[in-house]
């Protein structure tokens, strides 16, 4: 072999090598990354176990997630992106939310046994709010751009929001609302399920799933994820 293809030969061997090497670094980070999100998602709920929530003075659900669970965080501005062009089970929620405490462990376990990702946005501390003083309604704080985008997407989904005082009289924000859970099942841009809340019988998020609700969520959860991947 002359020297120009010896030099040849070791320069296609040190470009492989380092294709090889970069391969193996986004695998392992990316392990890392999906473990890092399983872990905190996992820690974020269940680190309220057992504890009360002060301004209602109730125990917070009881959640169960695996260690194991498919939970991966997104932005708003991804989850944007998503709904206008991508494909994936999105989940809208926080962790001190009852009713979203009632739907997680179902949700991860269902992830699990389906092998789907779920796309976590918190939206805790994104959404508008608003007060009513004196028999007035006013704004005490914008919700971000990317929740503004969010409700534009979701636009046909989503009911106007409307507030109510201590005798009954309702007050229209102007605005529409995304309540907490919500789940978005997208399919190259094009919505494909939503599912909110838990179940219907399911009075208050603090009331614990019975059998019957826990089997009629687990259903509804499947057939979300399963009409997205046909």
């Amino acid at each position: 072999m002359d020297k120009r293809n010896k030099i040849i030969l070791i320069v296609v061997l040190l470009l492989t090598s380092i294709v090889i090497a970069i391969c193996i670094y986004s695998i392992i980070n990316n392990n890392h990354v999906n473990n890092s999100d399983a872990n905190k998602f996992r820690t974020e709920y269940m680190e309220l176990n057992d504890k009360i929530n002060e301004a209602v003075g109730k125990t917070y659900p009881l959640v169960t997630i695996s260690a194991d669970n498919t939970v991966r965080y997104i932005s708003p501005k991804k989850a944007v992106k998503m709904l206008k062009s991508d494909t994936g089970i999105i989940y809208f929620g926080f962790s001190n939310c009852p009713w979203c405490r009632s739907l997680v462990s179902i949700l991860t376990d269902v992830a699990i046994e389906k092998k789907e990702k779920i796309y976590y946005v918190d939206i805790s501390d994104i959404r508008s709010s608003f007060i009513i003083e004196d028999g007035k309604l006013s704004k005490n704080k914008n919700g971000t751009k990317e929740y503004y985008n969010i409700l534009e997407e979701l636009d046909e989904y989503l009911d106007d929001y409307y507030l109510e005082d201590e005798v009954g009289n309702k007050y229209d924000t102007e605005e529409k609302r995304l309540y907490a859970p919500t789940l978005v099942a997208v399919k190259k841009g094009k919505i494909t399920g939503i599912h909110f809340g838990t179940v219907p019988s399911q009075k208050s998020g603090y009331d614990k799933l019975t059998s019957d609700e826990t089997e009629e969520l687990k259903e509804d959860i499947t057939k979300l994820i399963n009409k997205n991947n046909k």
